[in-house]
């Protein structure tokens, strides 16, 4: 291990190959033996602002068998302690070399697999030889925008897609694609692409189907939630910033947010008990099946929800899901019918790329290499995560990614029909009857436990589609 200045230059000093697991939370029990953990403790176990989990000492039991006994922390009714689950997971953490910090995977210039360190606080970064395929554990993908899709998850995926949609047209295409090119190249941003297609003639997008149609709603999306950036006179956030503590629940009394999930429930709570003075509504077209299950839905609606018996600070607007954002001509948001000072999106996760393989991805793009990926499964066809592949200039490399981030399919490598495939087994996995998401504690947990067995098994499984138990 080596300080490092330059990017990716190596010493010839520099210390034996290392195994690696990138990020960890409750899929550090996937670490292989002897492995860094390199771990910024970012996620809601440690930033987090909620003092207990949405979950049950009943619901968590099965955790006993890793290891954390919830019932020393609460009574089986009551919601277990997020100090208690902080504690256990530092205690897994330590149990072998780790470093507080970020990490990003890259190739060097003598072509080797290196992960470039940055621990937390320090100037240098350190740059480590990696043995083996890393294991990356980056917790849960970045919210969305209302009224975009987790495959079009930021204004240059949507404007990427329609632009090789046009290309794969062919020449008819041709004048909408050169101009579509201009407008990026000038940097025109949603405003301009979109300014642009009110100028084209139709018939040079015709025909206007779902291929061309999604990014081009996406766009507009995107258009719209910068307008309300703008012109909004309150804070406009993503939920995950008021759950960890990086925006206060102060800066407004009345909250819309959006989503149904149990993320949404957590968002609502933390301005609840943030702000003694805030009032917050809650739509979505529905509230999630998993998330009714959990023991802070039950104690939101019994505190906050008039109708049962609350103090009427909560309330839940459903039938309809929320849409590209809408601002007043007085700044306030508007959604579900209701105006409000701020507004928390908690809609969905984007299907992107972990952070730690960006570098890795661009080596092998910018190459004319390939990214691809493929499903890892146990011998008893349980899933475990995701492997990518990057292939440039006759080196392969491969990354293991597991956790919660597994159940997002990046969409720049793994098909949309895959992806709902990956997400409808989660929810037969974990039935939401249980007050789980695949994305929560209990299920990442024994999702990285089975892991770490199948590789001590050597029984991973990697398959391009889905079993036929799962299909």
């Amino acid at each position: 291990m080596i300080t490092e200045a330059g990017d990716a230059a190596m010493s010839e000093n520099s210390s034996p190959a290392v195994r690696i697991m990138i990020g960890g939370g409750p899929a550090v029990l996937a670490r292989p033996a002897g492995a860094l953990l390199v771990d910024d403790r970012g996620g809601p176990f440690h930033r987090g602002v909620l003092a207990d989990l949405g979950h049950t000492p009943d619901q968590l039991r099965h955790l006993t068998a890793l290891g954390f006994d919830p019932y020393r922390y609460a009574a089986p009714a009551e919601r277990v302690p997020t100090l208690a689950v902080r504690l256990w997971l530092d205690q897994l953490a330590v149990s072998g070399p780790v470093i507080d910090g970020a990490a990003e995977l890259t190739v060097d210039q003598e072509r080797r697999l290196v992960a470039a360190i940055h621990p937390t606080g320090a100037a240098d970064r350190l740059v480590v030889d990696v043995d083996g395929i890393p294991t990356l554990a980056p917790g849960l993908p970045v919210q969305l925008a209302p009224g975009t899709s987790p495959a079009l998850h930021s204004f240059d995926r949507a404007a990427g897609v329609l632009l090789a949609e046009l290309v794969r047209r062919g020449p008819e295409a041709g004048e909408a694609a050169a101009a579509l090119v201009d407008v990026l190249n000038r940097g025109g941003g949603p405003t301009g692409v979109l300014a642009l297609l009110d100028r084209l003639d139709p018939a040079l997008l015709a025909p206007v189907d779902a291929l061309v149609e999604a990014p081009i709603e996406a766009i507009r999306a995107f258009a719209a939630f910068r307008r309300a950036t703008e012109h909004g006179a309150g804070p406009l956030c993503f939920g995950d910033e008021l759950v960890h503590g990086r925006l206060a629940a102060t800066v407004a009394d009345s909250w819309i947010v959006a989503g149904g999930g149990d993320h949404a429930l957590a968002t609502a709570e933390a301005l609840l008990t943030g702000n003694p003075a805030a009032r917050v509504t809650v739509v979505a077209a529905s509230v999630g099946a998993a998330a009714v299950n959990t023991a802070r839905y039950v104690e939101l609606r019994r505190r906050h929800v008039a109708t049962d018996g609350g103090d009427g600070r909560l309330e839940f607007r459903t039938g309809a899901g929320p849409g590209p954002m809408t601002v007043t001509g007085t700044g306030r948001y508007v959604e579900g019918g209701v105006e409000a000072e701020g507004y928390a999106a908690s809609i969905g996760r984007a299907r992107t790329l972990p952070f730690a393989v960006g570098k890795l991805a661009r080596w092998a793009w910018e190459r004319r290499g390939q990214v691809t990926g493929s499903l890892l499964f146990d011998s008893d066809r349980q899933y475990l995560g995701y492997r990518l592949h990057f292939a440039a200039e006759g080196l392969a490399h491969r990354v293991d990614v597991t956790g919660a981030a597994s159940w997002f399919l990046p969409a720049e490598v793994f098909p949309a029909e895959l992806a709902r495939q990956v997400e409808l087994m989660g929810e037969r996995a974990v039935p939401p009857e249980s007050g789980s998401a695949p994305t929560d504690l209990g299920p990442v947990a024994e999702q990285a436990a089975r892991l770490a067995t199948a590789r001590q098994r050597g029984a991973v499984r990697e398959t391009r589609t889905m079993p036929e138990c799962w299909a």
